[in-house]
């Protein structure tokens, strides 16, 4: 029986409310009256402090925002104690430790001018998640960052995005985004399709695999192929013809990949290629 993998969920976890739990206190306006609250329910662990977030800083920076606190000399006695984060980044904790034990992001959409909420959902660990990433880290020798975490997390629930999609729903720089999708599709994390602005990513097979969903793989990454000649047919029985640029910007295709599908028809005699070159046009034929 092969050794069972270190597990750092529950571990990951503790962090992540630690942390939540020292940002409240060290980080809260102590000039305002009020306390800061715990609450257990059925939604969740929430943690609110008075005071709303520090200057410069807001729900939609948190994870980037460069850290500087309230209370320096709060922070800094947390710090020397061990219980706070010694980076100053112990939002990156709060979310790493949900994110690695495939639970929902931390939410701090509840916040405002008069105090700073966030709510930790309640909800069952995605287990076969938690295995994937102890493989890579086994695999790698390293824990993936936040940003692959995070990026991991988008896909999970949106099946596939384009860069563009990511890039606006992600509270990182394009640079770094391609990068760490770079490094994720390496690892095999990550598959993408299509070119340049029309690139779009999705879960690799071994994330499907893992999961014990593979027929949802095949579905998000066959069933768009299986439909290029009907999405064809159809704009151009509606258009009167297309051009490979067309089949381009309907399909998220390159050059080669469009003219490709468009070759297949004409073989298949479901249409009829018009002129040449450049200007080349394509009607349906039935």
């Amino acid at each position: 029986m092969a050794p069972k993998r270190n597990n750092p969920g529950p571990q990951q976890v503790k962090y992540s409310f630690r942390e939540a739990l020292v940002n409240a206190f060290g980080h809260r306006d102590y000039s305002v009256l009020g306390r800061v609250r715990v609450l257990v329910d059925d939604a969740g662990l929430t943690i609110a402090n008075p005071g709303g977030f520090v200057e410069g800083i807001s729900i939609h920076n948190l994870l980037t925002a460069e850290p500087h606190g309230r209370n320096p000399c709060l922070m800094d006695a947390l710090k020397r104690t061990g219980l706070a984060e010694r980076t100053g980044r112990g939002i990156d904790r709060i979310f790493e430790g949900a994110l690695n034990y495939g639970r929902p992001l931390p939410d701090y959409s509840r916040s405002n001018e008069r105090g700073v909420s966030v709510l930790l959902p309640r909800s069952a660990p995605d287990t076969a998640f938690v295995e994937l990433l102890a493989e890579e880290r086994e695999r790698s020798g390293r824990s993936l960052p936040l940003d692959g975490l995070l990026i991991l997390d988008k896909l999970k629930g949106e099946r596939r995005c384009s860069f563009e999609v990511l890039s606006k729903s992600l509270d990182m720089s394009d640079q770094r985004l391609r990068t760490v999708l770079g490094q994720l599709t390496e690892s095999g994390l990550v598959e993408s399709s299509g070119a340049g602005v029309r690139r779009s990513y999705m879960l690799g097979s071994k994330v499907y695999r893992r999961s014990g969903k593979v027929v949802e793989y095949v579905r998000q990454s066959d069933i768009d192929r299986v439909r290029y000649p009907e999405l064809i047919t159809k704009l151009m029985k509606k258009q009167g013809s297309v051009t490979k640029s067309d089949v381009m910007e309907l399909l998220h295709l390159d050059a080669n990949q469009a003219y490709y599908q468009l070759r297949k028809l004409v073989r298949e005699g479901r249409a009829q290629k018009i002129g040449g070159g450049r200007s080349a046009r394509y009607e349906a034929t039935r």
